[in-house]
């Protein structure tokens, strides 16, 4: 039952869902977050996680979290079939997409504040200074509160209710996630707002290995080349490159009294 799937199974769904979501795609390992301890009841957002493999015996979510099901080939693909089953894309104001090797340094809700305070519709937390395959756009900058951009990376993508039913049509145009965050961000167009928040930093815990990583090893054993994946989306929005780039700064302010 636990493994990756074309089709998804639910083993709980909330029958009173909170205002969001935060949905992490999770193996058999320890998770640097919501792993051994559960977030306070008071909090704004369900937890849901999706098992690829048999969850780890302290893994707190498997018998806690609001929402748990088996599946999908991977994060956005199981994603996908999860709100196709549960329609739940409606409910939610906001969902956060989360990999199991992603460490979160805020609390969510502070998080979800600020996206619904500068309307940004994709967003995603900066990573810290020692995440060591991060790109320099992704990357804190300590003296600014957020940027907006054209491009948000797939690895943690918080979807406005809103952009997410614009685009959750895509969730499977890649199994390996290469080219989707390009796909997203060419569809902002004028009319969306995308931004990278520096005020709240996340840590990516591992580094991604394409040769001999279990994740690339896993696309290979299904046929899956993930550079072809992402020349495919290039191709199919008719942008090539793609050239992700900040757009307006957001800078933070300090107040000195005497």
């Amino acid at each position: 039952m636990f493994e990756n799937s074309n089709d998804i199974q639910l083993l709980s769904v909330p029958r009173d869902p909170r205002r969001y979501l935060v949905l992490i795609r999770a193996g058999s390992k320890r998770r640097p977050s919501f792993f051994s301890e559960i977030p306070q009841e008071e909090r704004q957002y369900d937890l849901a996680i999706n098992y690829y493999a048999t969850p780890h015996p302290d893994d707190i979510l498997r018998n806690r979290a609001e929402i748990v099901f088996v599946g999908g080939r991977s994060k956005m693909h199981g994603a996908k079939r999860f709100f196709e089953a549960t329609g739940l894309h409606n409910i939610y104001e906001g969902v956060l997409f989360l990999d199991d090797d992603i460490e979160i340094l805020f609390n969510p809700d502070a998080f979800f504040a600020i996206c619904d305070e500068y309307s940004l519709d994709l967003a995603q937390p900066a990573l810290t200074a020692d995440c060591i395959d991060a790109m320099g756009l992704t990357r804190e900058h300590p003296g600014l509160k957020l940027r907006t951009t054209n491009w948000v990376e797939v690895m943690a993508p918080f979807f406005r209710r809103a952009f997410l039913k614009e685009m959750l049509h895509s969730f499977d145009l890649s199994i390996s996630g290469w080219g989707l965050d390009l796909y997203w961000g060419h569809h902002l167009a004028d009319r969306w707002t995308a931004g990278i928040v520096d005020e709240f930093l996340m840590r990516h815990t591992q580094v991604s290995n394409h040769e001999t990583g279990a994740f690339y090893s896993y696309l290979r054993s299904i046929g899956i080349d993930p550079y072809e994946e992402m020349k495919s989306i290039l191709t199919m929005i008719d942008t090539n490159p793609y050239i992700a780039k900040p757009i307006r700064f957001v800078y933070r302010t300090y107040s000195f009294r005497a």
